[in-house]
Order: C-alpha cells, then sequence, then structure tokens
C-alpha cells in the first residue's frame, strides 16, 4: 500500500466518522467533547487526528492488537476453552474474577478439579469491568478465551492470567444454573 492510498483511507474513515454525527440547522457539526458545533472541515481535522493517533505505533489500540496476537513484548499469550462458572471481584485488586470449567488436570490450589481462575483487568478501569461484565452475562457459556501471563511488577516469577477477550461458543448444556458447576 502507498502512503497516498494510506491518506486516502483515513480521510475516507473521518468522513465516515463526521458523517454520524448531529448537524445544526447552519450546516455545523455537533462533535461530541467540544462545546460548540464546528464547520465539517474542522470536524474532519479532528477525526483524522483522533485516527492518527489511533493508528500510531504504541497507541492504545496498536497495543491490544501487540497483546491479542502475542507480539507483546514480555508477555506470554494462550488461547484455550473453558465454560464460565463464577464471576466475582477481586477485592484486593477488583479485577474481575472468572472461574472456568476447563477439564484441567492440572492441581490448582483453592478450586475444584477441572477448575481454574482468570483475571480481567481491574474494574476501576473502563476495559476491565466492559470485560467482567460481559463474563458474567456468559455465565454458562462456553467460550473461546484470549489470555496473556502478566508478571508481577513485585515479583517476575509470579505471573497473573489476564483475560483479554471472550468468545461466546454457545451454552454449555452439562452446565447446572443451580448449582453452579458442570453436570457430568
Amino acid at each position: 500500500m502507498t502512503a497516498a492510498t494510506d491518506h486516502v483511507q483515513i480521510i475516507m474513515a473521518a468522513h465516515d466518522r463526521v458523517a454520524k454525527l448531529e448537524v445544526t440547522d447552519d450546516g455545523l457539526v455537533k462533535v461530541p467533547g467540544i462545546e460548540r458545533a464546528v464547520p465539517r472541515q474542522v470536524a474532519v481535522s479532528k477525526a483524522i487526528r483522533e485516527l492518527v493517533a489511533e493508528l500510531s505505533e504504541g497507541s492504545t489500540s496498536w497495543k491490544l492488537i501487540d497483546r491479542l496476537t502475542g507480539n507483546a513484548d514480555g508477555l506470554e499469550l494462550k488461547r484455550f476453552v473453558g465454560t464460565v462458572v463464577k464471576v466475582t471481584r477481586e477485592k484486593t485488586s477488583t479485577r474481575g474474577k472468572l472461574l472456568l470449567y476447563t477439564g484441567t488436570k492440572k492441581e490448582i490450589d483453592g478450586v475444584d478439579p477441572g477448575h481454574e481462575y482468570v483475571r480481567t483487568e481491574r474494574t476501576d478501569d473502563p476495559e476491565g469491568l466492559m470485560l467482567a461484565s460481559e463474563a458474567k452475562a456468559l455465565i454458562g457459556h462456553r467460550v473461546l478465551l484470549w489470555v496473556v501471563l502478566e508478571p508481577w511488577a513485585n515479583n517476575a516469577d509470579k505471573k497473573t492470567r489476564v483475560v483479554l477477550h471472550l468468545m461466546d461458543l454457545g451454552a454449555d448444556t452439562h452446565y447446572d444454573a443451580d448449582s453452579q458447576s458442570i453436570a457430568a
């Protein structure tokens, strides 16, 4: 792709964003976060700045893509399937704590055989709260998870399993809502 093509795509995306915004009777555009309506070209310029920032290496979006594809430095990515059994809030970190049935044979302290935990980002962060809410809505469903192993700040030998994304694979017919468990 050429630089000219990149420019055209960004400009077109900016115009698409602005086309969805409300317009005043005198043709000015109401841009969220800006007190007064502005001329269309000013709204397009703002959208271009936002798009270029978002598309730049090091942006939040760029970092998320690196994490989801396993290209983030210092993080190990794992994908696996499990059934969401329970979602709670961890008091010490405010992270969402998901109990999953994965059928694992590995012994894990504090959980029944076949189960394991993953955590969301902190729920005082909108991304973590969104993912915890999404997980709650998927209790009893099989999900494909994208999980990174994040080293602890004070002990690099310990890692927290942080879920980045959940893909709903449908209701698990073996899940029993009354007992919050997987029926054999």
